[in-house]
């Protein structure tokens, strides 16, 4: 079949819907469509089998310690005094092969791919250690810098993989349910009152809208809460950590080539030099039908 869009013959035409099919189609080989109704309907969903028992044990031991390793430094994010959730940064460059299957997850980044398409970026990899007394945390809007009325489709898209109990009285996260459809971020208080504790069992996924409106409970409970939340961005947004310029070449020589592009590696802006720039222009190229479509073929 041959066709003339304005820049001369190809010889095959593809639908301009064909990205998005593709996705559904896996959606359904893995039999995910509940999960994406729910983050049409609500704004988030829980895969609550995502992580089996030994990698949920895996991850959760090599949090502590490189908390730990934070703390012993020094590092003013790494253990912090009670009445705040304690972060570690940089999780991709630090967690190593654990960490590159997890933002690489089979059942999970199909999902993130179905919200904000096949070209989207990783932003952050973050563990987050919460022990008793922590403080709430407000509820809150994760699409920063993006001036409200936000855009009805996701420009970010956030996993919270649990690896310890899930529970109210852990601190879990609490979800306003169908925020995301709102498409502003909550004012004065707004969704306090509607805000619903998201529990979970250890080894699960909560996938969430980047415009649902989200925060956290206090812990009451002794012990700690443990979780990684893998933070993806549409592919012209500004990452929070520049895996672009840390992953080094043994990393992206054992993973797929869709890590590459997950990395920031493939993103056709930020040229450096004349030779960027012309590596960049025929990277635009090549992908121009995934580039230059509207938004049902951003995928």
């Amino acid at each position: 079949m041959s066709v003339d869009g304005g820049t001369g013959p190809v010889d095959s035409f593809q639908p301009v819907t064909a990205p998005l099919a593709a996705t559904l189609d896996t959606i359904r080989a893995l039999g995910l469509e509940r999960h994406v109704f729910e983050l049409d309907t609500q704004g988030y969903t829980v895969v609550d089998d995502a992580l089996d028992t030994a990698t949920t044990e895996e991850l959760g031991s090599l949090l502590s310690r490189l908390a730990n390793e934070d703390r012993e430094r020094g590092a003013r994010l790494g253990w912090v005094p009670p009445g705040s959730t304690r972060e570690v940064m940089l999780l991709l460059s630090r967690g190593g092969p654990a960490v590159e299957r997890l933002v690489m997850h089979d059942r999970v980044l199909p999902l993130i791919t179905y919200l904000l398409g096949s070209r989207c970026t990783i932003s952050s990899v973050t563990g987050y250690v919460k022990q008793r007394g922590d403080a709430p945390l407000g509820v809150h809007s994760d699409t920063a810098y993006v001036p409200d009325p936000l855009p009805p489709y996701a420009q970010l898209a956030n996993v919270n993989y649990c690896l310890t109990r899930y529970t109210a009285a852990d601190g879990c996260l609490t979800m306003v349910p169908g925020s995301h459809r709102y498409c502003h971020r909550p004012r004065d208080g707004q969704g306090a009152s509607e805000a619903v504790p998201i529990e979970a069992p250890p080894g699960a996924a909560i996938v969430f809208h980047g415009n649902t409106w989200h925060g956290a409970l206090p812990r009451t409970r002794d012990g700690l809460r443990l979780t990684i939340s893998t933070l993806y961005c549409r592919m012209y947004m500004r990452p929070q950590e520049r895996y672009d310029e840390i992953i080094g070449a043994e990393v992206l020589d054992r993973n797929p080539p869709r890590f590459r592009t997950l990395v920031g590696l493939d993103v056709p802006t930020g040229w450096r030099s004349v030779d960027d720039a012309e590596r960049v222009v025929g990277l635009r190229r090549a992908h121009a039908p995934t580039f230059y479509r509207t938004r049902s073929g951003h995928t």
